[in-house]
Parts: C-alpha cells; structure tokens; sequence
C-alpha cells in the first residue's frame, strides 16, 4: 500500500480539478508537446487558473537535474547546458544530479526586467567586489512553468521578452558590464481578465493557445467544489492520498504521450483541410496552422494514437485560432462559435471521431452536462455568436476621424502651456516620467530625479576587489514609469429629451469611437446621466467590449442633470491626472437641455433654476477645461430648433462642438482629437 503523502509540499490535486475541461486539456497538450507554444487562459477570477497550473506541475514526474545549478539543467541534455555546467563537464567533472518538483515561477505584476530576466549579483559586488550574474525569473522557470497572471496589465516590451525567449528557449543578458546566457525552456501560461483590457493582437497570436473559462453554472458542480476545497483545507494530504490512484493513471498517460507525440503523423489530405479551415478563418499567417497541426498530434499521442483524425482536429481547432481570428473589438465572444462553424464545414461528415475523446481522467465527456473536453457548445450560448443591437443606418457613415469642422471652438490657450507635448492619441501603454514606480535606471539626470542605489552599486564595482569609490560617472538615477496614452471619458445624456432614434444614433457613434480607442490602445471611461443623478458606469478601462456591453444595457428617460453628468466627469478626470494618465479628453453627447440643478430647492421659479443650471455648467466647464486637455460636445438634436444650448456647453468647456448629423456624415475630414 502506497505510504502516506509528506506534507513538506502539498498542492491541490489536478485530478480534483472539477469543471473547466479546456483549460485543463490545454495545459495537458502543452506538457506533452511544449512545441504547441503556451497557453493564455481567459475569463473571471477565481475559476482555479494558477491552481491548476501548480497542480500540474506537482503531477509531472520528477526531473533529473545538476545538482546545485540554479538554472535545473538536465544533466543528460549537453546542448541546453548553462555555461557554468558546459564548463565542469568540459573540464572533466562529472556533474552530480538530483531529483526535484517541476519548478513554477510565477511573474508578479509589478516585476522588472532586471528580476525577470536577471541581472548583476549586488550581493556579491558589495561583498566581493566582484561583477557576477544573479539569475532571474526565466531561470527558475527553465524545463518548468512561467505562470503569469493578468499579462493584459503586464508591460508591453516584458511579454514581447517573455514571448521570445519563450520560442528560442534561452535567455541573452547584457547590462552593467555583464554578459550572460542560459537556457529558458518553459511553458508559458498567461492568464488575463478581459473586464480590465486585452492583449495586443500581435501578442495574441504568439501564445499557441487560448481557452476561455468561466464561473461554473451547474449547481451540483459548484457543490463539489465546495465539498472537495473544504476537504483539501482539513487535511491536504488525505485528500491528496485519496486522489493518489487517478494521480498516477494521467501521469503515466502523460509520460507514454509525451513519448508517442514525435511518432504522430498526420495525413496529408487532413493536413489540407486544416489549412482551408485557417484560409476559410481568415487567419493571418501560419502559426494559425502550425499551432493546430501540433496540438492535434499532442491529442492523438495523449489518446494512445499514432495517426491524427479529423476528430482531434475539430476539437483542438477552438483554442488554437480563436484568438487569431479578426474580429471587431466590441465583439463580445463568437470566436469560438465562428471556429465550430468553419470545422463543421471543411470535416463535413467526419463528427463520429470528434465525439469519442476521452476527458482529462480519462473517461468519456458528459454529455448531460457539457462539461467534458470536447468541443460541444457550452450551456452559457458561447458557441452562438453575439448580436450586436441593431443601430440606425446612418451609423454605418460615420468616420471615426470626424469630430469637428465648421462648428470647432477652439481650445482654451492654458491648453497649449499645461499641457505636455502632444502625440496623436493613441500611444497606448505607459512612459518614462517625473511619477510613477521604478522601472530602469539611466546615467543621465534630470530635474528632480532621484538616485538609484542599486544600479549606482552595480555601476560602481570594478572587478577589483571588495573596496571600492562611487565615482560621479557611476551614478544612475531611476526612471519612473508612469501612465500614459489618452483616457476618453464619454459622457452620454440618457433623459427624456433624448428621443429613442437619437440615443440610438449616438450610441451607434460612440461605438464607433470605442473601436478607435481600441486601435490606439486607449482607455476609456463612460459617464451617464438622467433622472436626478450621473453614475460612473465604467471606471478608466482598456476594455471596450465591457463598454459597449455597458452602453447598450443603458435604461433612458427621466430629467435632464447635465451638472451632476459633468462634476461626475470631472472627478473622473482628476483622479485621472493624478494617476499620471498622459492625457485626458472628454466627449459629450447631449443635447443641452438641462432641468435639474446640482442643489434642488422648492420654490424656485423657472427663471431662477435656468440662471443658476448655466452658473453651474459654467464653473463646471472651467473646472474641466483645467483638467482635461480637450473636449467636444456633440449636439444630439436632429436638426437646427435656435437651441444654443450645446454651443454654451462648448463654450464653457473650452472645447470644440460638432451636430451628431455632422458627425454621422461621411463630408467632416478632420480629426479633433489627432495632433
């Protein structure tokens, strides 16, 4: 009888995992074939993402590496030996070995590429006065798992590090006067929350593949969970030890897959249809079918198959291009319903096969409750493509560059003195700034900078010995990374007055807007107001799908509080700029008949509240114009009625003013917003 687990190292087990069988199946395929590229697991916290990560890692067998090595070198592999390793084996040592846990680093969101990818030993300079390399993330990593959570808030030039050194599988540093290389062969494992921004599409199409988990929906299964994390948390390695016999079944089924995948062959004609699925998805370049082609062979192998079938294909089609198809970024979901679609055409008559697979444990998939690793429609309708709601023809002119012509107020002047240097919207990402964390260092100082203590040290040490000077020429000062890119904050009037076909013309232009955002990789926040008040429908954000979800959700009717709409936005402008947001613009839909002041009093006649709704958009405006850097409001009436409500808004803001039917026309050339 096996012995009782040690409870040095005790981990969640993978085969208590209930639910999420593509997850699950992804990160499967990717042990057995690492070649398949990473996995990037979208959807809502807490759905057991990084705890299925190091449940697997615990599952694998236990590597053989060099004792004492930091980077886990496989002692039987001499080409990925690290320098140190190549070094004793070529001098004639042998080089001990030891077993050890597959290793899982995990990337924290804030890190540095001096942790992540490694940098001078400042221990050891201090000490020794000696310049040596200390190992970074990627070193831990090497022939495990990089674990990264929310990599849609991660820096842009850390993933595109992340996702090189991820294809080349090792790791080249040159900084401070140390050059160093090691091997980094891992698998990568992203996960992200669309709610709070998505990755670059460029990024996209470098993770192999992509599974989309969510909140489980079955009422039995969500008892289970509860049952079997409750069970876990009183005694871990009971509950391991009861988990111990289909522990062992997957990990063998594992070890024999991983061995089978290089025998796997795929017929060429079932090589042709995978290529007309990828032309039929319109999937740009070949990682499409590469990816696809690999993880297919890695489902057949991981099934006790040398030959791919059409089956393994229409079930890995799903999360190896849903993220490469092109789609519309106010899309919510269809990718993998448009995959299905498309497999279902080119393997017509071939579903007998796709529907046999075996599930992570290896029995079948349950068909009652569609929670098996097979590609049947989920319950929640993810396999039916969203509808967008229907929008009044004259959206389909509008030119997402068209915010002002004829009737453009020109910014205030304190404009161009306050604000920075300008840059066509839509930079995107963060910058180098007076405010923000410390992200590098730099020899060259400016106004108000600070040093920075480890890279001076790293600087400072000659190779000499222990004692050394700190020099002028070996100060470094930090760089702060802050915010930047351009918050547009919408602000949409959804009373009364807005009548049905003019709410919807405006929502269909703000849309449209949305979609520039998207490109540029701005954020974006959405204000509404009616009835008494303004609500922050959705805080600054690089998810413009959740916003469209937002918009098209908004109830309408009620009083018009155009006040209440712009100190709401006003706030979310401030809080904005002390965030260090590069730039902030706002956008106002309405169409200027405000009836309901800050402070409602009784007894105050209609002249009265009139005067004191124009004091407050008045103060308000010059608040705004203070801090936001441009603004335009668009009038929403259909035609000329003498209302010059939306002119004195303008004016007020400081801004620019445009008619939604200007701006629904294809004739208004300029940009307001493009520098």
């Amino acid at each position: 009888m096996p012995g009782r687990p040690s409870n040095k190292r005790v981990v969640f087990p993978f085969t208590a995992i209930v639910g999420q069988e593509e997850m699950k199946l992804a990160l499967l395929l990717n042990v057995v074939a690492p070649a398949v590229g990473g996995v990037l697991i979208t959807g809502h916290r807490g759905t057991g993402k990084s705890t299925a990560v190091r449940a697997l890692a615990e599952l694998l067998p236990q590597l053989e590496a060099v004792k004492g090595c930091a980077y886990n070198c496989d002692p039987f592999d001499v080409d990925a030996l690290c320098g140190g390793c190549a070094a004793r084996l070529s001098s004639g040592e042998s080089l001990k070995r030891e077993r050890q846990h597959v290793p899982v680093a995990e990337l924290p969101l804030g890190a540095t590429e001096d942790r992540v990818c490694g940098t001078i030993d400042l221990g050891r300079a201090l000490k020794d006065g000696v310049k040596s390399f200390e190992p970074g993330l990627l070193a831990r990593a090497n022939r495990g798992f990089l674990y990264i959570d929310e990599v849609n808030l991660l820096e842009d030039h850390l993933v595109d590090l992340l996702l090189d050194v991820a294809a080349t599988g090792r790791n080249r540093v040159e900084r401070e006067g140390v050059s160093a290389e090691h091997p980094a062969r891992f698998r990568l494992v992203g996960s992200s929350n669309p709610e709070e921004g998505e990755l670059r599409p460029q990024l996209l199409d470098r993770f192999g593949l992509c599974v989309e988990v969510e909140t489980e929906k079955d009422l039995d299964s969500r008892v289970r969970i509860v049952e079997r994390r409750e069970a876990f948390d009183r005694d871990p390695a009971l509950f391991n030890l009861s988990a111990q016999t289909e522990q062992t079944k997957l990990r063998r089924r594992i070890t024999r897959a991983a061995t089978l995948y290089a025998e796997t062959e795929v017929p060429r004609e079932l090589l042709r249809q995978i290529v007309e699925l990828c032309l039929r998805l319109g999937v740009d370049g070949h990682r499409g079918e590469i990816t696809l082609t690999r993880a297919a062979r890695a489902l057949a192998a991981l099934e006790g198959r040398r030959v791919v079938s059409a089956g393994d294909v229409q079930r890995v089609a799903p999360m190896s291009l849903r993220h490469r198809l092109r789609r519309d970024p106010l899309e919510q979901g269809g990718g993998s319903a448009r995959v299905e679609k498309a497999s279902e055409d080119v393997f017509e008559g071939q579903k007998s096969d796709r529907e046999g697979g075996r599930g992570v444990e290896g029995q079948k998939p349950d068909r009652e409750g569609g929670r098996g690793v097979s590609d049947k429609k989920n319950d929640d309708g993810r396999s039916t493509p969203s509808l967008t709601v229907g929008l009044p023809p004259q959206e389909v002119g509008l030119r997402p560059d068209a915010l002002a012509e004829s009737g453009r107020v020109q910014t205030r002047a304190t404009h161009q003195t306050t604000a920075p240097a300008r840059r066509r919207a839509g930079s995107g990402g963060s910058t180098f700034s007076a405010r923000g964390r410390y992200a590098g260092a730099t020899p060259l100082k400016t106004e108000g900078a600070r040093v920075a203590l480890d890279a001076t040290l790293r600087a400072a040490v000659d190779g000499r010995g222990a004692r050394f000077r700190i020099t002028p020429e070996a100060l470094r000062f930090k760089r702060l990374r802050g915010r930047s890119g351009t918050l547009f904050v919408f602000l949409l009037d959804t009373s009364g007055s807005m009548a049905l076909n003019r709410i919807e013309q405006a929502k269909g232009a703000l849309a449209q807007l949305l979609r520039r955002s998207y490109v540029n990789r701005d954020r974006v926040a959405l204000v509404a107001f009616r009835a008494a008040g303004a609500e922050l429908l959705l805080p600054p954000s690089t998810s413009v799908s959740r916003a469209r979800t937002l918009l098209e959700a908004l109830p309408v009717g009620g009083a018009t509080p155009l006040a209440a709409g712009l100190r709401r936005a006003l706030e979310v402008a401030r809080r904005a700029a002390s965030a260090e947001t590069r730039r902030v613009r706002l956008v106002v839909f309405t169409d200027g008949r405000a009836n309901v002041p800050l402070n409602v009093e009784n007894g105050v006649d209609g002249a009265s509240r009139k005067w004191r709704i124009r004091q407050e958009i008045r103060q308000l405006g010059a608040s705004l114009a203070q801090a936001c850097d441009a603004s335009v409001v668009v009038d929403t009436q259909g035609r000329y009625t003498g209302n010059d409500e939306g002119r004195f808004l303008a004016e007020a803001l400081g801004g620019g003013y445009v008619r939604l039917p200007q701006l629904l026309s294809e004739t208004t050339p300029v940009s307001y917003f493009d520098e």
